[in-house]
């Protein structure tokens, strides 16, 4: 417990030498967002492998009630252009597909305020401009499945929904120390927070990315259900996300990947990261990991989550989080070298000058 409080007084001493920023920039802002909803429709189509009968599946049954009911009630437009168009480019980059409207706004008619980043632009085509055409194409398509598809009636439909997942996320958000205790951990900071609801996907998923504005980096999480929807006579009686532990520490994961994926894109690191590439291994149960770099961060981020917790004064939830993540056989090794970066922040104030020792470490691993 004393190392703990030590390391936490370091973490805000470190803290304390960032410059300032309004308290109202501090806080997490949690909402919707129509062009998140409009691609999660779109995905929902193309993903009838997640919708189980309670005999085949009882979990996913359970956990994917809402989902089912945009599936269902989308149906029509199976054949949509943007419906196909959808599963050209989740072909291509993934769930990253959801990524895409962060960059855009003005739904249904989008446009871009900000540069899709590089990373998505060289997954969608290696000419850069080709792939800022596709990705305007794919959101002009959106709009368009928008109109056809009739999704103001859908939204109207099940506002209470949207409005039920924003409060129940609101009030399970992680403490007052969690944006301090993490910037100060990595050693950098975002203008804002924010934590998109996605209702209408499959319980137990999510993902972050972080967005350019004109004050700096916004961080921004799309979040799934914690858990069981519960409907009664046809009405949602629980969005799902009324779980504060699913809640804190999604966001440490989700978050910390804002952190940690840019640095590791960086010309910099990425081509040592990249060299040891032999070290990749499939995480059982884990299939969409499929290449060393995602495993690299991966690992990375969820030893930034074990050292968080204790950061926070939670060693229950680091000792949860190390038996959760049992399956992942470099996080020893990751955690090992964060405790490195710990006991020396005089010498490494953030994570990215560190980070070179991490890369350099890697070789130990083959052996």
């Amino acid at each position: 417990m004393l190392h703990s409080i030590g390391r936490l007084l370091l973490l805000l001493l470190w803290f304390g030498s960032l410059p300032p920023l309004r308290a109202q920039e501090r806080r997490i802002v949690v909402g919707t967002d129509l062009g998140v909803e409009l691609v999660n429709a779109l995905e929902v189509q193309i993903s009838p492998e997640f919708l189980k009968d309670s005999a085949t599946d009882p979990y996913l049954f359970s956990t994917t009630r809402l989902m089912r009911v945009s599936y269902n009630h989308f149906a029509p437009f199976r054949e949509h252009a943007a419906v196909k168009r959808t599963k050209a480019l989740t072909d291509k980059i993934g769930t990253g597909v959801y990524l895409l409207p962060l960059f855009y706004e003005g739904f249904p008619r989008p446009r871009r305020h900000s540069p899709v980043s590089r990373e998505l632009l060289e997954a969608l085509h290696p000419n850069a401009d080709s792939a800022a055409r596709m990705a305007d194409e794919y959101m002009r398509l959106a709009g368009q499945f928008y109109q056809d598809a009739r999704f103001a009636d859908f939204q109207r439909r099940y506002r209470r929904v949207y409005d039920m997942a924003i409060a129940q996320v609101q009030r399970n958000l992680p403490p007052s120390n969690f944006i301090p205790t993490m910037e100060a951990y990595y050693g950098a900071r975002k203008a804002a927070y924010r934590i998109i609801v996605n209702p209408f996907f499959k319980s137990q998923w999510g993902m972050a990315w972080q967005v350019a504005g004109p004050k700096g980096f916004t961080a921004v999480q799309i979040t799934a259900p914690a858990g069981e929807q519960t409907l009664a006579r046809g009405r949602v009686a629980n969005a799902g996300f009324d779980d504060a532990e699913w809640v804190r520490n999604l966001s440490v994961h989700e978050f910390g990947h804002t952190f940690v994926n840019p640095l590791t894109a960086l010309p910099a690191f990425a081509p040592g990261i990249a060299a040891q590439q032999a070290l990749y291994r499939p995480i059982p149960d884990q299939a969409q990991y499929r290449d060393w770099g995602t495993s690299f961060n991966e690992h990375l981020v969820r030893a930034g989550e074990v050292r968080i917790a204790l950061a926070l004064g939670r060693p229950e939830v680091s000792s949860k989080l190390r038996a959760d993540y049992a399956a992942w056989m470099y996080l020893p090794f990751f955690e090992a070298q964060l405790q490195r970066y710990e006991a020396n922040r005089q010498r490494y104030p953030t994570l990215e000058s560190f980070l070179p020792e991490i890369i350099g470490a890697l070789p130990t691993l083959a052996k």
